[in-house]
């Protein structure tokens, strides 16, 4: 169905239409502008501008300040303005993640209001052929053609067949899957004695948020001052020295040391699996990664913290969202389009990647 953008006018005699094929209504997706869209807060000039903030600080390093798709964040992420899938299938990708972006709604990351917040400030970017309007038949197939929302998402564990814990079986747990078992599953000085992958999921994502906020307004010295303290705090709260900040006390840096001790386990229990043994050694590396990318973040958290120029302290913002990205995601550090677990390119994407194909 072709959706053309409607005038308040027009949309008496679409409605008269749309009742008499089918009942959809496109008088109660319609915002203020005459926009047809399932979103209820399409139109809703205080959503448009609440979204576009967190657009900026969320979405903007990959689809770009504009989202055109211009971004820092790898290459070939959608064009939004062009986003033509309806608003449901676009709440789905930013709940629940697409490819390799991340699941937004998750973690309390973005909560539903602010999800469509954003579209609502999407909308007024949209292009001639953009559509917002959820189809009248959700169960059909999806277009061809349709432009998905972005091409970042981390990888989802999937329990092999054969499970760490088998609520089934009263068949004691291996010595190394007791210890994956704590990378995914639980471990006692966690918060909530999560597993300590989830952990570092958690506080990486905080991190990201106010490394996001820092770079709202790079004129605002206190601004990025501000939010930079609050990245230390996720990244490693001993380093905070007011004891203050949205983490949830554990920091990046103590998750990630914490994987690589409890996998280097695993890898040597005396009865380990071969997968076990062969994936270990990616998602060491990776997790050594991480530990790199997380200390130079704080490094530069330290400079701009410490008194940095104004200049130098927008710059320093910016390579901190730039490392925290590659903490969650990975890096793409030769340009060869992909991110594996070598030395210098996996992140949390490929922990987790790898610890799914061990059985």
């Amino acid at each position: 169905m072709r959706i053309r953008r409607l005038t308040p006018a027009a949309c008496v005699a679409v409605v008269a239409t749309a009742v008499w094929v089918g009942g959809f209504n496109l008088a109660s997706a319609a915002g203020e502008e005459g926009r047809a869209s399932s979103n209820p807060l399409s139109g809703n000039k205080e959503a448009e501008g609440a979204g576009q903030t967190t657009y900026r600080a969320n979405c903007a390093l990959c689809h770009g300040m504009r989202a055109d798709g211009r971004g820092r964040g790898l290459p070939n992420s959608a064009d939004l303005r062009k986003f033509k899938r309806g608003y449901t299938k676009f709440v789905q990708a930013v709940k629940e993640g697409y490819k390799r972006m991340p699941a937004w709604g998750g973690m309390g990351a973005l909560t539903d209001q602010q999800v469509a917040e954003i579209g609502a400030y999407l909308e007024t970017l949209s292009r001639r052929n953009a559509n917002w309007v959820d189809p009248e038949d959700r169960s059909e197939a999806e277009p061809s053609g349709g432009i998905v929302l972005a091409v970042l998402r981390m990888p989802e564990f999937k329990a092999p067949e054969r499970g760490i814990i088998l609520a089934t079986t009263t068949t004691e747990p291996k010595e190394y899957q007791v210890h994956l078992g704590h990378l995914l599953t639980s471990w006692s000085d966690t918060p909530g004695e999560v597993g300590l992958v989830t952990i570092l999921e958690q506080e990486a994502t905080i991190a990201r948020e106010h490394a996001g906020y820092a770079v709202l307004d790079l004129e605002d010295l206190a601004n990025i001052q501000l939010h930079t303290r609050h990245v230390r705090h996720a990244v490693d709260p001993t380093a905070e020295r007011s004891g203050q900040g949205p983490g949830l006390g554990y920091g990046v840096t103590k998750a990630a040391a914490g994987i690589i001790q409890h996998m280097e386990y695993a890898r040597d229990a005396s009865d380990a699996s071969a997968s076990a043994k062969l994936h270990a050694e990616h998602v060491l590396t990776a997790a050594r990664n991480i530990q790199f990318w997380a200390g130079k973040t704080l490094d530069k958290a330290g400079q701009v913290i410490g008194g940095a120029s104004p200049v130098a302290s927008a710059f320093y913002a910016e390579e901190i969202v730039e490392r925290i990205d590659w903490i969650l995601l990975g890096r793409d550090a030769n340009g060869d389009g992909t991110i594996t677990w070598e030395d210098g390119e996996g992140g949390l994407a490929q922990i987790k990647e790898h610890l799914s194909y061990i059985d």
